[in-house]
């Protein structure tokens, strides 16, 4: 049988699982409660109340310890359960991280809403990961013509610098074309 991928993804410091199961991307909640400081098994009875509302499902996924079936919902919901948790209901030595949770859903809510368009501050874009490989070929290369006898290891390095470019330059390729089918060509538009 074929399981579906899980993704660690740091939120915050968190070690928080992703899971794609055809096109929906979820979240398993437990990392996520558990990070937060909430209590998982007061958190799970809400969750299964309201399974519907929060489009709970449980997936299984491999782990260290075997196959593990883990409660999720998609990631799209995510921001739904954690505005329905009061800070003022928490204890004291969690609240700062919930809200800390919840300004950052406030702001790519607001920010997708006003601009359009929101940006992932912990995520490094395509251009700056293409700018550090053009770099690093070219700190590379320096180094290989300058002590001339690095020049037979410096073939094998380029291979990989270049393989590593293209595959950069696809992407952020596949990002404009996305772009311009989403604003349509010929159409000007502000960001």
């Amino acid at each position: 049988m074929q399981y579906p991928a899980a993704v660690e993804v740091m939120f915050k410091g968190d070690a928080l699982t992703t899971i794609k199961d055809g096109v929906v991307e979820y979240v398993a909640m437990k990392p996520v409660v558990e990070s937060i400081g909430l209590n998982w098994a007061s958190q799970t009875v809400k969750l299964n109340k309201d399974r519907e509302k929060y489009g709970c499902c449980d997936i299984a996924i491999p782990s260290r310890g075997g196959i593990q079936n883990m409660l999720c919902i998609p990631l799209r919901k995510l921001n739904g359960w954690l505005f329905s948790i009061n800070p003022k209901k928490v204890k004291a030595t969690i609240r700062d991280k919930l809200i800390s949770y919840q300004e950052e859903c406030f702001a790519v809510l607001h920010d997708y809403w006003t601009k359009g368009v929101v940006v992932n501050p912990r995520k490094t874009s395509i251009m700056e990961e293409l700018n550090q490989a053009c770099a690093d070929m070219k700190r590379d290369k320096g180094i290989a013509s300058l002590f001339g006898t690095g020049l037979n290891e410096w073939k094998g390095v380029k291979a990989a610098h270049i393989s590593k470019i293209k595959a950069l330059v696809e992407e952020a390729s596949g990002l404009i074309e996305f772009y311009l089918a989403d604003t349509g060509k010929g159409k000007i538009t502000r960001t």
